[in-house]
């Protein structure tokens, strides 16, 4: 599965699921909220017709077939299709006796079930016969009065008062007759009521059934846009790192924003762009090495083929012209050997407490006769103890390269002045000469292998252009730096920067 369809399909899940759980948690509160809906607009209705309905049994009597057009007529007051809607009036046997046209089509036992099971609402049709109790109430309470008035004004004693109030609580209307006639109330049917148009359940479902493809395909949508700018990065990156197993290094376009993909796409580019450099580097390292060993290689054969030959006499000098191109091969490629070493991190130093002094010394002196026969000045202001744990073998050595390298490029009566710095957190060690600089554009490349700042020139130079790579992979394997500051036609300076 492409990684686009998995980030679709992942949303689909989480939506379902959300979906799932949303149903399952308002489930309950709906059903509930939608019983008591049903309930109190299925009881509204019916008690709006039972009134009615009880209205016009206690003006006539009874209920005959032709009610059903007063049942017919409140229904419609109330917004209730006859013939859609289930309303009637039923006895206690559960038949009919006035029914709307829907009504009257249910099974006297469907309708019995269905009232059981409570998918009918029963209202009872209740009418009062009694007197009117607060007419009574009030005749009452009107004698009482009278009879109060009558004792205020003199009209009658307590005592007779007493008895007419006696006789008033003794007498039919205020005791058993008023109470009898207020307990007059007869059930004279039941009305049931099922509003077939009121399916709040379907309705429930059909809003979720929309909310869900509503939000199912805005989701989707989402999902695809989303999915396009997460996939398409990575479809570039994908096909980018094709390339380059293919060994071409193409940067990859990237946006401006500071997003993960972003970085990742110029981390990338990064990556190619070293690689690139690398590749030329290597490309260039076998051009120059094949130029390097192109010239001994030549001598010997040729030698070799003159002596095979007897064009050429085998005498001590022709031997040792071939041992001398034998030796130049042999330091060539040891050091290379060297480099690789130390650039894998696998060059074994035997380090050692040494004065670096001493080591300062002993590659001046190495070079004195080479720097008197230039009439080259060498000045050494390294007077002072510095003892350090290092590989004395290698330190020589990288102190050497710098000595040898600046008398071979230096001109003829020029000077070359070593000195020494403390500072608050290293070392540094100065080789300094007014020799003719070096270009800004040429010294970032003057520590890589087999790099030559002046070609022409040096042709004229012996050496395979290895000597200061050599010296900045010892330093690195000491722990130590190595800087250049150079302006053309003022000199040039080499710092050994070493942390205390």
């Amino acid at each position: 599965m492409k990684l686009q369809s998995k980030i679709i399909f992942s949303f689909f899940i989480l939506i379902f699921l959300s979906f799932v759980g949303s149903y399952i948690a308002t489930t309950q509160i709906w059903q509930r909220n939608l019983e008591e809906r049903n309930n109190v607009y299925r009881e509204r209705i019916s008690k709006s017709i039972s009134e009615t309905l009880a209205m016009y049994y206690k003006s006539w009597g009874s209920f005959d077939r032709g009610w059903e057009n007063v049942l017919v007529t409140s229904m419609t007051n109330l917004g209730l299709d006859p013939e859609k809607n289930s309303v009637g009036v039923i006895d206690s046997n559960f038949d009919w006796i006035i029914a709307s046209p829907k009504a009257i089509q249910q099974d006297k036992n469907i309708l019995k079930k269905k009232i059981d099971s409570g998918e009918y609402l029963v209202y009872p049709i209740t009418v009062d016969f009694s007197q009117d109790f607060q007419e009574r109430i009030s005749n009452v309470e009107r004698d009482m009065r009278r009879i109060n008035e009558a004792i205020r004004l003199g009209f009658i004693s307590n005592s007779q008062a007493n008895q007419m109030i006696s006789e008033l609580r003794e007498s039919s209307i205020y005791d058993q007759q008023l109470f009898d006639s207020v307990k007059n109330i007869k059930t004279v049917g039941s009305l049931v009521f099922l509003n077939e148009e009121l399916k709040l359940e379907d309705r429930y479902i059909d809003y979720l059934i929309i909310t869900f493809s509503a939000v199912f395909f805005i989701s989707i949508l989402f999902a695809f846009v989303i999915s396009r700018q997460i996939a398409n990065p990575i479809k570039k990156l994908t096909n980018a790192t094709s390339k380059v197993a293919e060994g071409i290094f193409e940067p990859v376009e990237s946006s401006n924003s500071n997003s993960e993909f972003s970085l990742l796409t110029k981390s990338f580019n990064s990556m190619t762009n070293r690689m690139k450099e690398i590749q030329n580097q290597r490309e260039q390292l076998f051009s120059d090495i094949s130029h390097e060993l192109r010239n001994p290689l030549t001598v010997l054969r040729i030698n070799i083929e003159g002596i095979l030959d007897e064009k050429i006499k085998p005498t001590k000098e022709k031997f040792e012209q071939i041992n001398n191109q034998i030796i130049l091969m042999t330091n060539l490629v040891e050091d290379l050997s060297l480099i690789a070493t130390a650039e894998s991190g696998e060059l074994s130093l035997n380090k050692k407490a040494i004065d670096i002094k001493e080591d300062i010394n002993y590659a001046v002196d190495s070079f004195y006769e080479s720097a008197k026969n230039k009439n080259i000045e060498v000045i050494n202001k390294f007077n002072q103890p510095l003892i350090l744990e290092a590989d004395q073998k290698r330190v020589r050595q990288i102190f050497s390269n710098i000595i040898s390298n600046a008398i071979k490029y230096i001109n003829s009566n020029d000077q070359i002045t070593i000195d020494q710095i403390e500072e608050e957190k290293v070392y540094k060690i100065k080789f300094i000469d007014n020799g003719p600089g070096i270009s800004e554009d040429k010294l970032d490349r003057i520590f890589e292998r087999f790099y030559k700042v002046d070609d022409n020139r040096s042709r004229e130079i012996d050496g395979s252009g290895l000597g200061l790579a050599i010296t900045k992979q010892l330093c690195l394997s000491h722990g130590w730096d190595i800087e250049v500051l150079s302006l053309k036609d003022v000199g040039t300076e080499f710092h050994i920067i070493i942390p205390k």
